[in-house]
């Protein structure tokens, strides 16, 4: 039952919340408390501190609510009496008029208009807002069409004198060719109003604003991830810094605009400059809940409230959040003396029960034509408005007790946070907000030297770790701010107690030193494995006396940045990138990586310096994806490639806006963009890297081979995963040393015809190498020069497909392949020399299936041969191929390593890095490669001081 929530209601939700721990489904609630079930079954109590986002003053299921709504069920109370008198609904409009009226010392009554949330209640004081320019702006034209026609009566009766310069001097002449006429200046006039009155009507709100999720409230809203994707649906909106009382005499100096009219001033007719109401509204939130619990003070209010007069649009005060008696008055706005012409109340108006919101706006600017042309099936009914009509009532009771008790309850806890912040001024940054409204604010987390805690300030996420942490561990319900996810909102009820205060400070305290110490194991361990108990409850420390990355000198030349995109070879890799996760076992550590499937991107690495021996250098970045081979793998099988695609090329566009100028790929990101091929990045190089890599993988072959004091000429060579996009090269090449070459694929539906594609390219490979003048051929391709045919060829010229005829001959010859033979896993026992390229996500080879005394290299990552095999085959040359030396030591951070040793990086990076120390531009290893490629790639490797890493042999694993 619970996974039909993320299959039918909100799928990348659902998944989210599973990699933070959050996916727990709620039984009951009652006041601050939530219960679910564990996974063993047994009810959790829950401390709820996020309250409904602001809508649980009173806490779950409060009994006054409860006894109200049983009240008029019983009595039928109908619920939808549409085209009525509504005789609750004017009850709580009533109420709500006598509340907002003393607690904003206002002169007049407000008109109510009631909506079923808070974004609705937005939308419907936006909707007014404009309905009110727009008919100040009819009344103005009107006024002005009335005065052009009293001017040209006075004009035509002669009883009015033109003066003779006020056709030249018109600001207006743009919109004639020549102003002769009165007529010509009311042409000029109208097409100058008519092009100022085109400008879209203009809104203001905060940065970090929240005011909803709807078509047009999103437009309000500051967030980008909320608004960006519609804000060519609607309005025009100006977003001013919180307490920059500057920026409103700048705006009004930027968006300055009047219209034109006439009159008659002392006997003449004179152009008059009228204000025209293009401001629509101005919103703001008393104190921002989503932008990170920050408060407007009482001067930039007086600023706002002075603007608003002098620019006569209605300030919209969104009390939705703040409201309601939670800062320990019904109107936070009241306390720092803001009167609002508009305000919008919801959340706790519904008492926890009823989905309701209110709109107020002053009796004075509302237009009676709104009742009418606004309206909602499901707003009005007298069951909501009797359920907030009993929650009024409380708050009430007793001339305000509980206003004050939630002033005192969240002094109370705001103390307690305060201690913290005194205790850990490190992590802490602030705390804010008043009443039951506060916000605690940590440090970012940039710095670390945890991998893990660096990526939750990278991806905006600290606050949902640590919500995730205090949910599973604690059991206390919280949430960050969803436009400052550093800070946590603290909403809880008027009847928070003392116990609970304590409770939580003492929770908060070990988040403090679980972030000091940067011991993440407290925080990853709940996500993955909260079935059963922490490995360890002490705190250990993990931050500190960490290895510093060496500082190289500086260049001759300016350092180049380039990227490179990896990723985690195997979940157990984790204990390498992140050390406090050490005492998990591979399959928490796996189901963790798997559920962080839904925010894969992970923080940069700390840049390293690499210096080519030619002066030049570049700093190269790694730009990790918190994913593993195995779930590349799987979406390769099911052709399901399109977001771990989409995450690529994020992590490239993030490195380019940090300034890099080429990418590399590697491991499995290559291979799901089809070798960069299926990417579309502009104004960068990309490189799969599969060049050098081919190179450095056959050179330490060769080396190996020249150890044994064999004869490459006379060896059987067997290629592992030969169907694979770079096979063709290395068979290619191993052609030219070789006779005698053995391709095996993975054995499944069309690896086989692919391995026949292979040959085929090898022999098309062999047959240009003929072609080409030079040194002598070696290996197979000398061999072809016994071949009739080819001799043939070589005189007469070969067909367009020779790879495939020059095959099908040899085997007509002599009845099979003769220097090509496409085998299985069995095959590599007769093989002397064995080169591992399979895209595996694990290792599937036993050291048992190589010849005595071969020669192996595993180019593959993850590599194909299973090391714990290979301490009963001592005779085996095992290399882990393609690893490459810098040139001065240069070394990788500790913690992304993975089988590399101090100043080695992969081939990959390490053309990557050779692309920009040679000042390349564009692409280089894109797509298929060819041996000329490899070549100089290799070339340019070595000149810029990239050599062939000393060898990891088995025994040295």
């Amino acid at each position: 039952m619970d996974e039909h929530y993320g299959q039918y209601v909100k799928p990348r939700l659902a998944k989210v919340l599973r990699a933070i721990g959050l996916d727990v489904r709620y039984e009951r609630a009652q006041g601050d408390y939530m219960y679910y079930r564990d996974a063993s079954g047994a009810e959790r109590r829950v401390l709820d501190l996020l309250g409904g986002y602001g809508a649980l003053l009173l806490g779950h299921n409060p009994p006054v609510v409860l006894d109200a709504a049983r009240r008029m069920l019983d009595a039928g109370v109908p619920v939808h009496a549409q085209f009525s008198l509504r005789g609750k609904t004017g009850e709580l409009a009533r109420a709500l008029n006598q509340i907002v009226r003393r607690d904003s010392r206002s002169d007049t009554d407000f008109v109510v208009t009631l909506a079923n949330t808070g974004a609705e209640a937005i939308e419907a004081a936006i909707k007014h807002a404009e309905l009110e320019r727009v008919k100040k702006l009819e009344r103005l034209l009107d006024a002005i069409t009335l005065n052009i026609e009293h001017v040209r009566d006075a004009i035509r009766r002669g009883v009015v004198e033109i003066p003779p310069d006020l056709y030249e001097s018109t600001d207006m002449r743009e919109y004639v060719f020549d102003v002769r006429s009165f007529d010509d200046l009311i042409v000029a006039l109208i097409n100058h109003n008519s092009k100022e009155m085109a400008r879209r009507p203009i809104f203001l709100a905060l940065e970090k604003s929240f005011h909803g999720k709807l078509a047009t409230s999103v437009q309000l809203t500051w967030n980008k991830n909320f608004r960006r994707a519609f804000q060519s649906l609607g309005l025009k909106t100006r977003f001013i810094a919180m307490n920059d009382a500057a920026a409103l005499d700048r705006i009004a100096r930027e968006e300055e605009s009047e219209l034109f009219d006439v009159g008659i001033v002392d006997g003449k007719v004179a152009l008059i400059r009228r204000p025209w109401p293009q401001y629509a509204a101005f919103l703001l939130e008393p104190i921002q809940g989503e932008g990170g619990i920050h408060s407007v003070d009482v001067e930039f209010g007086r600023a706002i409230r002075a603007f608003c007069n002098q620019q006569d649009c209605p300030l919209i005060i969104d009390e939705i959040q703040s409201g309601m008696g939670r800062t320990g008055a019904f109107l936070a706005s009241s306390q720092i003396g803001l009167r609002g012409d508009y305000y919008t109340l919801s959340k706790s108006l519904g008492g926890g029960l009823a989905k309701l919101s209110a709109l107020l706006i002053r009796q004075d600017r509302y237009d009676t034509d709104f009742g009418l042309v606004h309206s909602s099936t499901f707003a009005e009914d007298d069951f909501s408005s009797g359920i907030a009509l009993a929650v009024l009532e409380q708050l009430e009771r007793d001339d305000g007790a509980l206003y004050r008790q939630a002033a005192e309850r969240g002094n109370a806890l705001k103390r307690g946070l305060e201690s913290l912040r005194d205790r850990y001024p490190d992590v802490i940054k602030d705390i804010r907000g008043r009443g039951l409204f506060l916000g605690l604010e940590f440090h970012p987390r940039d710095a670390a030297y945890s991998q893990i805690l660096r990526t939750t300030d990278y991806a905006d996420s600290l606050g949902y770790f640590i919500a995730g942490y205090l949910l599973r561990i604690e059991g206390i319900r919280i949430a960050p701010t969803g436009s400052s996810p550093n800070v946590l909102r603290f909403e809880p009820s008027v009847y928070l107690d003392d116990d609970a205060i304590a409770r939580v400070v003492d929770a908060l305290d070990r988040v403090c030193r679980i972030l000091r110490a940067e011991d993440t194991l407290h925080l990853v361990f709940p996500l993955s494995s909260p079935e059963r108990a922490l490995p360890r409850n002490e705190i250990r420390e993990f931050g500190r006396g960490h290895i510093e990355m060496p500082v190289a000198a500086a260049p001759i030349r300016p350092a180049r940045k380039v990227a490179f995109i990896n990723h985690l070879i195997s979940p157990d890799w984790l204990r390498q990138v992140e050390p406090a996760l050490a005492e998990m076992d591979d399959s928490e550590l796996r189901r963790f990586v798997l559920n962080m499937a839904a925010v894969k991107k992970s923080a940069p690495y700390p840049a390293v310096r690499m210096r080519s021996p030619l002066g030049t250098a570049v700093d190269f970045i790694l730009y990790p994806l918190c994913v593993a081979s195995e779930q590349m793998g799987d979406w390769l099988v099911r052709a399901d490639l399109e977001e771990i695609r989409d995450d690529i090329e994020e992590r490239i566009e993030s490195a380019r806006e940090d300034g890099c100028e080429i990418a590399g790929l590697g491991m499995y990101t290559s291979i799901v963009t089809n070798n960069c091929t299926a990417l579309t990045i502009n104004e960068m190089g990309l490189t799969s890297g599969n060049a050098l890599t081919v190179a450095m993988s056959l050179e330490a072959l060769e080396r190996a081979v020249a150890d044994r004091g064999w004869d490459f000429a006379e060896m059987d060579v067997a290629i592992v995963g030969a169907a694979g996009n770079i096979a063709s090269t290395y068979a290619a090449m191993l052609a030219e040393k070789t006779t005698r070459l053995t391709l095996i694929g993975s054995g499944r539906d069309g690896s086989r015809a692919r391995i026949q594609k292979t040959v085929e390219a090898i022999y098309d490979a062999a047959w240009q190498s003929l072609l080409q003048s030079g040194t002598p051929p070696r290996g197979l391709v000398a061999r072809l020069l016994e071949e009739p045919l080819v001799n043939e060829w070589l005189r007469q010229g070969a067909p367009r497909d020779a790879g495939r005829r020059l095959h099908e001959a040899l085997v007509a010859r002599h009845g099979h392949d003769p220097y090509i033979r496409i085998g299985t896993i069995d095959d590599i026992r007769r093989c002397q020399a064995v080169l591992c390229g399979a895209n595996a996500p694990e290792p599937f080879l036993d050291a048992a299936v190589f010849a005595p005394d071969a020669v192996v290299c595993d180019v593959a990552v993850p590599h194909n041969v299973r090391a714990e095999t290979l301490a009963g085959r001592p005779d085996v040359i095992y290399l882990q191929g393609g690893i490459v030396a810098t040139p001065n030591g240069e070394s990788l951070h500790p913690g992304a390593r993975a089988y590399l040793g101090a100043g080695q990086i992969y081939a990959c990076m390490a053309e990557t890095a050779v692309l920009g120390l040679s000042g390349h531009r564009g692409n280089y290893s894109y797509g298929s490669i060819t041996p000329q490629q490899v070549r100089e790639i290799a070339a340019l490797a070595r000149l810029h001081g990239f050599g062939l890493a000393d060898f990891k042999r088995g025994n040295s694993l």
